[in-house]
């Protein structure tokens, strides 16, 4: 039984060290609706999310703060800072985008059920995109 649940460990730190443990997704196409009622044009919507997973609170692998789609081991990347940055960058970067309105965050964490002593955290940060 034992060998069992650790190859089953095993298995889920596997299945989660090869997935994107961060993500920049931006929706442009705004049919031509302002989400502000200013001068500035509107360019879109963005959203970042990183996430890790963690035993007893120290980290074991967790979303990195600079490039989307990679992750880091033994680094907490996973909090509201590294989230704002990790946004304001990469709009910065591939929109040229000068304002971010309405940013809001969301904070989530939770037991990884099957496993005995992993847990998850998870943020996520988006905002609407001005010029």
């Amino acid at each position: 039984m034992m060998k069992k649940l650790a190859c089953f460990a095993a298995c889920v730190v596997s299945a989660i060290a090869l997935s994107a443990c961060s993500s920049f997704e931006m929706a442009t196409n705004t049919n031509g609706v302002n989400f502000t009622t200013g001068e500035a044009e509107t360019l879109g919507h963005v959203n970042a999310d990183i996430w890790g997973v963690y035993v007893f609170g120290l980290p074991v692998i967790s979303g990195s703060s600079v490039e989307p789609g990679k992750c880091v081991v033994f680094s907490d990347t996973v909090d509201t800072s590294n989230a704002i940055s990790f946004l304001t960058h990469n709009t910065k970067q591939k929109l040229n985008a000068d304002t971010i309105v309405d940013v809001t965050s969301e904070r989530t964490t939770g037991w990884l059920v099957p496993t005995l002593f992993f847990f998850y955290r998870d943020i996520q940060v988006s905002g609407n995109i001005l010029k």
